[in-house]
């Protein structure tokens, strides 16, 4: 009786796709970035070949499971080089801010996009301007514009994007931001980051709204003795979001605060000063001293995973 000749169907499926991307990449059709990690993941055939092997007799399929758990190592290992790789500051790539601001300016909003990047906020020290540096990597791309209306107004917005869909893992590391804000002009700012540190030192700063969501991360706001004159502060001064991550506010002890707070079920208790703040109803720290104080500030504070923290500094 003849005995069938067994075949592996993978090992020519790998071969065939190896073929392949050996003749996209002698043609360029291959993006620098999925060609870098395809190099680095050759290894992951001696894997699928192993366990092809290994299986062989043991399961039916044993193929398709050896190359399932491949796949699936490939995409564990490049999830976990990407991740240590975004942890480390680089410094390949630089773009600065110097900006005047022109002395018929009564508002400049201040917006904010960044992804893996720690950013600090304090005031200028060089008069009427806006200074900044933004320090990364070669996989980060920053706009900055600045404009100035004819209504009083004038704008900054900073954005910070990818330049390659598929980036290089050498290429990739963390990101630091660092933005200088005149005090003589009032401020609405608002920041949107996706991983990293942020503090926000707004002491001495004319700060009329102040709105963040920071995605990965922990935050540190100190705010400013400063009273409000936007008419919208009697519905608020703005919303503090920290997604995964601690977040501390800061207050001058001549301010009386108001805080909304949101932990979102996670069972974290805030920390703060029972002698100085009321821990009432509906998750709201509010200053003993609140309805009497000449400066009142309302702000809603969400950590979800967190802890909030509520600290007064002696003015």
């Amino acid at each position: 009786m003849r005995v069938p000749r067994r075949t592996n169907f993978l090992w020519g499926l790998l071969v065939l796709a190896v073929a392949v991307l050996i003749l996209l990449q002698s043609l360029n059709s291959i993006p620098s970035g999925i060609a870098d990690l395809l190099g680095r993941a050759w290894p992951a055939l001696l894997v699928i070949a192993g366990l092809s092997i290994f299986l062989r007799d043991r399961l039916r399929i044993g193929g398709l499971v050896a190359l399932l758990v491949g796949v699936g190592l490939v995409g564990a290992m490049t999830a976990v080089s990407f991740s240590n790789r975004s942890a480390q500051p680089r410094d390949d790539y630089q773009q600065t801010l110097a900006e005047p601001v022109g002395d018929a300016i009564t508002l400049l909003r201040v917006q904010l996009r960044l992804l893996d990047t720690d950013v600090e906020i304090v005031r200028t020290l060089q008069g009427r301007s806006v200074l900044g540096q933004f320090i990364g990597s070669r996989e980060s791309l920053v706009n900055i514009q600045y404009a100035e209306a004819g209504d009083g107004t004038a704008s900054l917005t900073v954005d910070e994007t990818r330049p390659n869909a598929f980036p290089l893992l050498d290429a990739v590391g963390r990101g630091s931001f660092r933005l200088e804000l005149p005090a003589d002009v009032p401020l609405d700012v608002s920041f949107e980051g996706l991983n990293g540190a942020l503090i926000l030192n707004l002491s001495g700063l004319a700060l009329e709204r102040l709105n963040f969501d920071l995605h990965q991360g922990s935050a540190i706001v100190s705010l400013p003795e400063y009273r409000p004159l936007n008419p919208r502060s009697q519905d608020g001064q703005g919303v503090f979001v920290v997604r995964d991550g601690n977040i501390t506010v800061r207050v001058p002890q001549s301010v009386a605060a108001r805080l909304t707070l949101n932990r979102g079920g996670s069972g974290l208790q805030p920390v703060y000063d029972a002698l100085i703040y009321n821990y009432l109803a509906n998750d709201i720290l509010e200053a003993r001293s609140f309805d009497a104080a000449e400066i009142q500030l309302r702000y809603g504070v969400t950590a979800p995973r967190g802890t909030i923290t509520l600290e007064v500094a002696s003015s």
